[in-house]
């Protein structure tokens, strides 16, 4: 799915553009990433863990793009890349054709800008127009920032999964399990 450059107000003043991620963005996707994996102890993996080539990036933007029901899209100001979600269906068997998995990053510096907010409204109108009949995503329990916002967007945890994330160091981190029913 394809939506096309929006310019975005952020609360600072700034501006960004809202858009769909491009295959043509595989480099900086990935420096995004790495970024990202570095950041902040929420995501799943480490960036030494994040080995994608441009090549193998590319192929993953074109195939959500090229997606009817998915959608990825990115925020970006000054050529850099400040954001990233999307909406991916959970996967193509009947049974599960209704349920999509969403996920969502924002840098550190761009939080409490409204990029979030944002993105969340064209993400759960792109599935409820794709015709997903739920949104699941999971979450750090102590990134308490993202499960405000999910929550004010009508997310509900409806689980805990202990011990989902093992850090270096050897301690643990819980993930909830949330949903939102369109």
């Amino acid at each position: 799915m394809n939506l096309p450059p929006e310019t975005l107000q952020l609360k600072n003043g700034k501006t960004c553009i809202l858009r769909s991620a491009q295959a043509e963005d595989a480099a900086r996707m990935i420096a995004y990433m790495k970024r990202m994996l570095n950041e902040t102890p929420y995501l799943l993996r480490t960036s030494e863990e994040f080995d994608y080539t441009v090549e193998a990036e590319a192929e993953v933007l074109a195939r959500k793009r090229d997606d009817p029901r998915a959608l990825m899209i990115l925020a970006e100001t000054g050529g850099e890349i400040i954001a990233v979600s999307d909406v991916t269906p959970l996967s193509n068997k009947s049974r599960t054709l209704h349920r999509a998995v969403l996920g969502m990053s924002v840098r550190r510096d761009y939080w409490q800008m409204g990029i979030g907010s944002a993105m969340m409204e064209r993400l759960i109108a792109h599935a409820e127009d794709a015709g997903f009949e739920q949104i699941e995503l999971e979450v750090v329990a102590s990134n308490r920032r993202a499960i405000g916002l999910y929550t004010k967007y009508g997310f509900q945890v409806y689980g805990t999964r202990p011990h989902g994330l093992k850090y270096a160091d050897g301690t643990y981190a819980d993930d909830y399990l949330m949903r939102r029913e369109l």
